[in-house]
């Protein structure tokens, strides 16, 4: 900046020659000058190519102007809790360090025009909104001292701020959401989404912390970006909910609940004395019969299956269980609920997935079916592998039936699809409306 200075010294007045003298720089060093400094600085200096750019101009009445070409580095105590949408009052403060007020006065020359080209004036990170001049005198322990300051108030451009750190930030959390459209038993793309999204996001802040002194105060873009990496860390966590619905402990105490249940149920019907110990029998009883074809199809070699049925079922009533030496299951007289006639029952009997039935009009026997010779020859051990196979496929199933319902995981994603996006816009509506206003 060009700073200049006039006084009045008689002793330099002359009437010979009206016209002013331009004097040289070195006559400086001779004449008296004010012993003017910057009350904020941190660091000047008076330019010195080619030669110390100094001024000195001298009017008949004894008028002397000085002037320098000077750099300086004020020091500005700024208010960051609205950085970067905020704005600071800066001062550049002129100051007599040696003459009190009794000596010598300060005040500025041309009153509100005395500094000129400040709207030429254009700052990387700053606008220049206004400026003031201000005159004053302060006093302290060694007396009053005329004071002259000049005051900008200055608005920060957001502008980079938006293009390094809000979109990258504001990019960077819609990408966290993409997990939630990601197939729920998809853990390594997930996992690695979110780590890569959190990790990303404390970058950005540390980045940020870097280039700004430590205050103690929170500032406008430190909540913004916490909020960023709560929303990042937020989807993390959701997918880590979704992993303990499904594969945690919780699903597995609902295994073990249901295989209780069930071993409970058997035990029960086992012990009933109103069940009735039947073998594939009939097709009076669709459920029933499908239910036998089905064991069938799994490939039971056992001689029969027994299966547990209510006695109305097959409309036994309250008929009691006989039996004769032989150890065949008498059954009396077969009162049919689904009004089958004797041909229909006869066709029923050739089916040969029922057992041998001896049907007259008082008794029905019931016999255990005969095995093929050459069934009699199997070996014992192949048996006991088949039954093992088959207790093994009635076990999957089992836990087929147990495993938890996808509906309940899928439905935290979906409804973390309307939540998250809405909950960080509303985030961002109210932090856009309170700090820029």
């Amino acid at each position: 900046m060009y700073f200049q200075q006039a006084w009045r010294d008689k002793r330099l007045s002359y009437s010979e020659i009206p016209l002013n003298l331009t004097l040289d720089n070195r006559v400086a060093d001779q004449l008296w000058v004010p012993d003017t400094y910057f009350l904020n600085d941190k660091k000047s200096f008076v330019h010195g190519v080619t030669v110390k750019n100094r001024m000195i101009r001298l009017h008949p009445d004894g008028t002397v102007l000085y002037g320098l070409r000077i750099t300086t580095t004020a020091a500005c105590m700024m208010d960051l809790r609205r950085y970067p949408l905020d704005e600071q009052n800066c001062t550049l403060e002129i100051e007599s360090y040696g003459y009190t007020t009794d000596d010598i006065e300060f005040y500025w020359r041309g009153g509100n025009n005395a500094v000129t080209g400040v709207d030429k004036i254009e700052l990387p990170q700053f606008s220049i909104v206004d400026h003031n001049l201000i005159s004053k005198n302060v006093v302290f322990s060694t007396g009053s001292y005329p004071r002259l300051s000049l005051s900008f108030k200055l608005k920060r451009n957001i502008g980079y701020f938006i293009l390094q750190t809000y979109m990258p930030s504001i990019l960077i959390t819609i990408l966290s959401w993409v997990s939630f459209w990601i197939n729920y038993d998809a853990s390594a793309a997930r996992v690695a989404l979110g780590i890569t999204t959190v990790l990303t996001m404390t970058t950005i802040n540390t980045h940020l912390r870097e280039t700004l002194p430590k205050i103690p105060y929170v500032k406008a873009i430190d909540m913004y970006l916490m909020g960023c990496f709560v929303f990042v860390f937020l989807a993390l966590l959701e997918y880590a909910l979704v992993n303990y619905i499904f594969f945690g402990r919780g699903p597995q105490r609902q295994k073990r609940a249901a295989e209780k249940l069930t071993m409970a149920n058997n035990e029960k019907m086992r012990m009933d004395p109103n069940k009735w110990l039947v073998g594939n029998v009939v097709g009076r009883d669709d459920t029933l019969y499908a239910r036998m074809k089905q064991r069938d199809l799994d490939g039971h070699d056992s001689i029969w299956e027994p299966i547990f049925v209510d006695d109305g079922a097959i409309g036994l009533g309250e008929q009691k269980n006989k039996m004769d030496p032989h150890e065949n299951i008498l059954l009396g007289t077969l009162d049919i609920k689904n009004d089958m006639g004797i041909s229909e029952l006869a066709l029923g009997l050739n089916d040969p997935r029922n057992t041998m039935l001896t049907y007259d009009s008082s008794t029905l026997q019931y016999r255990k079916a005969g095995l093929a010779r050459h069934n009699f020859g199997r070996n014992t051990l192949e048996c006991h592998m088949t039954q093992k196979k088959s207790r093994l496929r009635r076990r999957a199933s089992q836990l087929k039936i147990n495993i938890p319902d996808l509906t309940d995981v899928n439905s935290i994603d979906k409804w973390s699809r309307i939540i998250f996006p809405t909950v960080f816009s509303l985030f961002n509506i109210i932090y856009w409306l309170y700090y820029v206003n």
